[in-house]
């Protein structure tokens, strides 16, 4: 088992400061003018995210949890590329549609016993149509059961952190023990696009023709310039839900709107929240990958300073306008423990603009760290009164 260092002791011997000798000091961003939030109302909860950094640009009753319709096919989409992915399916493989598939109720893309269908056919019959019947053959065919589709729909759910989902389906059909919430809904549309971003050569089309029948996409934005995907649920004529995907400039936004009037409130919603989030925000590089941002020092180590580094390159998304400066700080783990491994998690990087905690991202050790010696120790103490 390692050894535990003692939290006090080390704090007394680190800096949180990241102007130290060889770091790099924050850049300021440029001023542009600012903008305000757009006002929101008429709906249960609305969230628009940032995909590259990860952060919520604007949460209205972000974590109210609520019936998510149609938008737990997000999941099912998310599944069924995962299964492609670990080459369970092929997106040419034919699919045999059960009598369970073909009499789903709700919106359909007519698929029936008989009729050729393949994996690729039925993405598209998810997420242009919201096809309930495409949900069902898709968890048949992934997982054998529906059962069987909707118990990996919450392990995964689990596993991403969606702390206030469960699904009981893979269709969005009522449920009373389905749920999630706006904040969820964007954190699985942001894992969902970057686990497969092909998602969005599907999802943002206009239409979709399957046996000579053409429906149109139930996003209201489908088809506007920068918008490629995500997803409509319809919990009943008056709660709609929209989770809609932007790109712009190389950004990409998510804007999740649940329980608006209509349909085309909830798009008018959406746009709202990504024009405010391409035109109120910008995206500023902080630290490239491998910048150092800090350092850890103990008399018993060798050697007795950590250089701390980043990971990958770290950007934030920081408001247009206003005054005051981005800053940082480190932030070491609690109890580390010897031996340190190079490109070990040692802490977080708080990333603050005019004192709002914007992110925090976890960064590694440069090098690796191991107990010094006897006479090493005693070099470091004598060094250190000197």
């Amino acid at each position: 088992m390692k050894p535990s260092l003692p939290v006090l002791g080390l704090a007394t011997l680190f800096s949180t400061q990241i102007a130290l000798g060889g770091v790099p000091p924050l850049p300021s961003p440029p001023p542009p003018p600012p903008m305000p939030a757009p006002q929101i109302s008429g709906v249960q909860a609305a969230v628009l995210l940032d995909v590259q950094t990860d952060q919520v640009l604007m949460d209205e009753h972000g974590n109210r949890p609520l019936n998510p319709s149609g938008l737990v096919k997000l999941m099912t989409a998310y599944l069924l590329l995962q299964a492609e992915h670990q080459g369970l399916v092929r997106p040419d493989q034919n699919v045999q549609v059960s009598d369970r598939a073909w009499h789903a109720q709700g919106s359909r893309m007519f698929i029936q016993p008989g009729l050729p269908v393949t994996v690729a056919q039925l993405e598209r019959g998810l997420l242009i149509d919201g096809g309930n019947d495409a949900a069902i053959a898709i968890a048949q065919t992934v997982a054998g059961s529906v059962s069987g589709f909707v118990d990996l729909m919450n392990r995964d759910a689990a596993e991403m952190g969606l702390k206030h989902t469960h699904f009981a389906n893979p269709d969005g059909l009522p449920a009373p023990d389905q749920r999630s919430t706006a904040l969820d809904v964007a954190r699985l549309a942001r894992i969902l696009i970057e686990n497969h971003p092909s998602v969005l050569q599907v999802a943002g089309q206009p239409k979709y023709t399957y046996n000579h029948i053409t429906q149109y996409n139930y996003n209201p934005l489908a088809g506007e310039k920068g918008i490629n995907g995500l997803g409509v649920g319809l919990a009943s004529s008056k709660h709609w839900d929209l989770a809609v995907s932007a790109s712009r400039d190389g950004r990409s936004l998510v804007a999740v709107v649940l329980g608006a009037a209509s349909r085309s409130s909830a798009g008018a919603d959406a746009s709202a929240l990504l024009h405010y989030g391409f035109h109120g925000w910008q995206q500023h590089t902080v630290y490239a990958a491998g910048a150092r941002v800090g350092e850890i020092r103990h008399l018993s180590w060798s050697p007795e300073t950590l250089a701390v580094t980043t990971p990958k390159a770290i950007e934030v998304a920081i408001p247009r306008g206003g005054m005051g400066k981005l800053s940082s700080q480190f932030v070491p783990a609690p109890g580390l423990a010897l031996p340190i491994r190079a490109q070990e998690v040692v802490g977080q990087l708080e990333l603050r603009w005019q004192g709002r905690l914007l992110k925090s991202v976890p960064v590694q050790a440069a090098q690796s760290v191991h107990p010094a010696g006897l006479v090493t120790r005693l070099w470091h103490r004598v060094r250190a009164w000197l």
